[in-house]
């Protein structure tokens, strides 16, 4: 494929892709084989304010003593900041017998970022609702309990078992029992078993003795 109809080959590529993407995204050639690197096509040029014959790059800077090594790598997905705008921008090489291109392909996400920032900023959260409230029960629970501990007035590994029933049985008076997980968290407490605890609760509410 010679020079003419490569070019015309990728201007067609480059206007589908444009008018596909929408006004946000420019597709150029560029003529890598001349000194000044001149624009030969491209469609939504306003995203980087260039036109047919530009030697501008997508930084917005003239071309001068370009580095013809950088022409040995396409450069896929970069970044690009010019000022507040933000690009996405990639080059590829497409070489020939009597030519060099560089076919590019440039987003302006400046918009998406903003928006993306906007959304990030929506779905942050401090904690999820139920584990909030399941800590604040769990405070709640642990003051109910230390309260509860000081009217005994009786060190944990101290206590007989007649003090660890008057113990539940001011839990109970106290509603301590209604919170999720009350039993294994005074289990824990005491040092005993959650069939213990139960065991306690029902002598406490019969007023007998607990079993063994």
């Amino acid at each position: 494929m010679n020079r003419e109809e490569m070019l015309e080959l990728l201007s067609k590529l480059a206007e589908g892709i444009a008018k596909t993407f929408g006004k946000h995204c420019e597709t150029l050639i560029q003529d890598l084989g001349h000194p000044d690197i001149p624009v030969l096509a491209i469609y939504n040029g306003h995203v980087s304010g260039r036109e047919v014959g530009s030697t501008v790059d997508i930084f917005g800077n003239i071309t001068k003593n370009f580095d013809h090594s950088l022409l040995q790598t396409n450069l896929i997905n970069m970044m690009v900041e010019r000022g507040s705008q933000k690009i996405k921008s990639t080059t590829m090489i497409v070489r020939g017998a009597d030519y060099c291109f560089g076919f590019g392909i440039n987003l302006d996400i400046t918009l998406s970022s903003e928006y993306a920032g906007f959304l990030m900023e929506q779905c942050r959260i401090e904690n999820y609702l139920d584990t909030a409230i399941a800590s604040i029960k769990q405070g709640r629970l642990e003051k109910i309990f230390e309260t509860c501990l000081e009217e005994i007035d009786i060190p944990l590994d101290e206590m007989k078992k007649d003090q660890r029933l008057a113990l539940i049985s001011l839990l109970q008076q106290r509603h301590a029992f209604d919170y999720q997980k009350a039993v294994p968290f005074v289990a824990a407490k005491l040092g005993v078993s959650r069939y213990t605890v139960y065991n306690y609760l029902k002598v406490v509410e019969q007023g007998g003795e607990p079993q063994k």
